[in-house]
Formats: C-alpha cells, structure tokens, sequence
C-alpha cells in the first residue's frame, strides 16, 4: 500500500521530482496523504479527470496561523471557495479506489486550505497567485533518495484570453 498527496503548486512541478518535507517548494495541500491499494496510473487518470474539469484558481494569501499537532507551524490561510469545490471533487473521485486518510479529519469538512512555510520560503499575506497544477505526489516512493517524489501532474483549464 502507497501513500500519496495531492498538491496545487504554487509553480509548476514536474514529474519525478523529490523533495524533503521540510523544504518542499511552496503549495497547498488540497488530498491530505492518504493509503491505497489504487496504483500510481489509477489515481492519476482520477486526478486529471478532475483537473481537466476546473479552472484555474485565482486565489489571495491570507492571515498566518500556526498549524500543526503542537501548533507551531507557520502557514498562511487561503479562503478560495474554488480551492474547497476542488477539494470535494478531488474527494469523490478518490473514494471509490478506497483512500485512507491518515488525519481523516484534514478532509472533507475539516478542510482548511493553506500554505505551509517550508525552507523555501513562505506565501506573504496579500499576494495574489494563480493556481494552474495539480500533483500527486508519492509519500513513500521506492529506490532513491527516500524523499517524497511527484509521480503525476495535471494542468487545470486555463481561461481563453
């Protein structure tokens, strides 16, 4: 059984990519890491099915709070109800491959979109982003450095200009 994430970047990511998690580059979290039996293939055709549903998501960074089991992990809010219908849509498409969330309580109604200070940087309240990617990203992927590694992307629709 994997366990995976799925992640809007606020840049671009690429498959194959590893990171700490300490010093992931910047994102919000929208499937908190989940257990499965689906396969890699399997939950990214569910991804980019969903993401080939949405729109690109405007959003503004909001207040910081500190998030976290102790409650000292710096983050900045992000009120988007796009990001929660995104969540949902995210959600339903996962439940039928059976996830198993590991803080079940992150999901559904105990959502709360953020972005995480990483050693990368931080989201400064006020700044306006344009979210244009979903990522999966493997929690415990196989033979390699042993960090988290992106195993699929997904572009979002992007508004005819």
């Amino acid at each position: 059984m994997h366990r995976f994430a799925v992640v809007l970047p606020l840049d671009p990511m690429e498959v194959g990519e590893r990171y700490a998690v300490r010093s992931w580059p910047l994102h919000i979290t929208v499937v908190p890491v989940f257990s499965t039996e689906a396969t890699t293939p399997m939950l990214a055709a569910r991804m980019g099915e969903v993401a080939s549903a949405h729109a690109a998501i405007d959003v503004v960074v909001g207040p910081g709070e500190l998030f976290g089991p102790r409650h000292d992990t710096p983050a900045a809010l992000i009120d988007s109800a796009a990001v929660h219908v995104l969540h949902d849509a995210l959600i339903d498409a996962l439940a039928p491959l059976g996830p198993s969330f590991d803080s079940p309580h992150y999901a559904g109604e105990g959502f709360r979109p953020h972005i995480t200070t990483t050693t990368r940087g931080a989201a400064e309240e006020g700044a306006r982003l344009r979210l244009t990617q979903l990522a999966l990203v493997d929690m415990e992927p196989g033979p390699g450095p042993g960090r988290p590694q992106v195993v699929a992307v997904a572009a979002l629709l992007q508004a005819l200009l």
